[in-house]
């Protein structure tokens, strides 16, 4: 896959969402610095081991939060976690705020649903929405009503041994 061909779109954040994502590191930090101060060579260690823990985690799972369409699919990258959805499969995109987890930095989301059941959707945050919609809808082939995104139903199969009753 070429990242030249695919389009990414950065994940909306929510204006109380970044000072929360900076309390972490920002309390290791002073924890590390008071230890320093204090010349207690534990404490700095487990402030250091603390603060290494953070970065790890943000940047396993958090940054960069981005969305790509390209290649015949919607990549979602999260941290060095990647998802891929064939544009094909893609049934719906329709707007949410549900506050379960996701790789969505902003409770303003999408709900990309690629199959039947509760694991075939995942909830998106693109900052520039309506682009993002637009372009979705021109790659995936998905007809778009303001900021929803829907499939033609699949046609009837004729030679699918259904037959309707006529009186």
């Amino acid at each position: 896959m070429r990242n030249g061909s695919i389009r990414w779109y950065k994940s909306k954040i929510d204006w109380w969402l970044a000072p929360l994502l900076m309390i972490p590191p920002i309390a290791t930090l002073w924890i590390t610095a008071a230890a320093f101060w204090r010349g207690n060579l534990s404490e700095i260690a487990v402030g250091c081991g603390a603060m290494l823990w953070v970065l790890i985690v943000y940047a396993g799972v958090v940054f960069p939060t981005r969305y790509g369409i390209g290649n015949g699919y919607l990549t979602i990258r999260y941290g060095i976690c990647r998802q891929r959805i064939p544009l094909a499969e893609i049934r719906a995109v329709y707007p949410t705020r549900n506050p379960l987890s996701s790789p969505a930095l902003s409770l303003d989301r999408l709900r990309v649903r690629f199959g039947e059941g509760f694991f075939k959707s995942v909830m998106i945050s693109p900052a520039e929405r309506e682009e993002f919609l637009r372009h979705l809808a021109s790659a995936a082939g998905l007809n778009q009503d303001g900021d929803r995104l829907t499939r033609d139903p699949a046609p009837a199969n004729p030679g699918s041994g259904t037959t309707s009753a006529s009186a």
